[in-house]
């Protein structure tokens, strides 16, 4: 009987595994006619996709203009010092008295002598007055229009490490073959030591294909730069990225001397806070602060002029955590890196860059 129990186990483990091995070469079969359609078809479309529409997001442009239709209240003086030319527009009578020679007659005191400034007449005047201006209503109407490329905002950061996670693998699976032959001659390359998946292709030229709607037409002011004075201070803080090891082809200047992203990221806080600068100015609370500025917890310091020009500064809440900055100290302005939010002048032309950095090396 164990005979036969054991001769029933053998010759059902060995149809079992004829079954098993059967299955898995038909999966295998339907895997290599089906993988170049699944990689072209379902992999590389979805991966590069989402890459592409990272790559568009920082690419581009707000461009909208703001109908303004208000009216201001005006309470104020303005001094008014100046010299002009009026016209009169009606006859003007005079009146004087004038000490009058007569030649043979002799004089005459105290005449009383009758004019009229005639209609038209133009006087040079001087003025040096204040005028008061109480609740004068003054009518807004402005179209302001507004052109803001996103890269140069903090949206730049968040495009650009989105694009980082997936920069690796959609290149990659762009190089990767589309066919049997080209599968040859990768594995050939790859013996060889020539492989390189994230080198340059057509994709990486242009992953994005434009817009639906064109941004800056008729803008005027395109090549006028931004104001130093408004100009955002560069923190050194870079996209953390996404593999480190594909990382390190597409970004190798963040790596060189055993340096990470992390590592620079953590040097330049540092730096910031060495400067006295503010963590809610690059750490992403300012917004939270602007929402609760008149109902919140933070409220900004207030500045009031009495009635003898004394001024006063006060606030009815200091402490919200963050130490105010020092007005003597030097901001820390960031090195310029490849990839790290770099200041960019804008031009009328367009820019072909798409934001992808070719892999060095070959």
């Amino acid at each position: 009987m164990l005979r036969a129990i054991g001769l029933f186990i053998w010759r059902f483990m060995v149809i079992f595994s004829f079954i098993v091995n059967i299955v898995l070469v038909v999966v295998l079969v339907v895997l290599g006619v089906l993988i170049f359609h699944i990689k072209s078809q379902v992999a590389q479309p979805l991966v590069a996709g989402l890459h592409s529409s990272f790559v568009g997001l920082d690419n581009a442009t707000i461009d909208w203009t703001i109908p303004v239709r208000d009216s201001i209240t005006l309470n104020t003086t303005i001094p008014l010092n100046t010299c002009t030319t009026v016209i009169l527009n009606d006859n003007v009578p005079l009146v004087v008295n004038a000490n009058i020679v007569l030649p043979g007659v002799g004089n005459l005191n105290n005449a009383q002598v009758n004019l009229s400034l005639p209609n038209g007449l133009p006087l040079p005047i001087c003025l040096n007055i204040d005028v008061p201006i109480n609740n004068l209503e003054v009518p807004v109407s402005l179209d302001v229009r507004a052109v803001i490329p996103l890269r140069e905002t903090q949206l730049h950061d968040v495009a650009q490490n989105l694009r980082l996670l997936f920069e690796p693998l959609a290149v990659g699976l762009t190089n990767l073959p589309d066919d049997f032959g080209e599968a040859v001659t990768l594995v050939g390359d790859v013996l060889a030591g020539r492989a390189n998946l994230l080198k340059e292709n057509e994709y990486t030229v242009q992953p994005w294909p434009g817009y639906s709607m064109t941004a800056g037409v008729g803008y005027e002011l395109i090549n006028v730069p931004m104001p130093d004075t408004s100009r955002p201070l560069q923190t050194g803080i870079v996209p953390v990225g996404g593999i480190p090891f594909l990382d390190d082809d597409i970004r190798p200047e963040l790596y060189e001397n055993g340096n990470t992203p992390q590592q620079i990221n953590q040097q330049a806080v540092q730096n910031m806070n060495a400067q006295n600068i503010p963590a809610y100015h690059y750490n992403g609370g300012l917004g939270e602060i602007i929402a609760t500025v008149n109902g919140g917890q933070f409220v900004p310091q207030i500045t009031t002029t009495d009635n003898n020009g004394n001024t006063t500064e006060n606030t009815t809440q200091t402490d919200v955590g963050i130490l105010p900055p020092d007005p003597n100290a030097t901001p820390y302005v960031s090195p310029d890196l490849p990839i790290g939010g770099p200041v960019i002048t804008p031009t009328p032309t367009p820019n072909p860059d798409q934001g992808i950095l070719p892999p060095t090396g070959g």
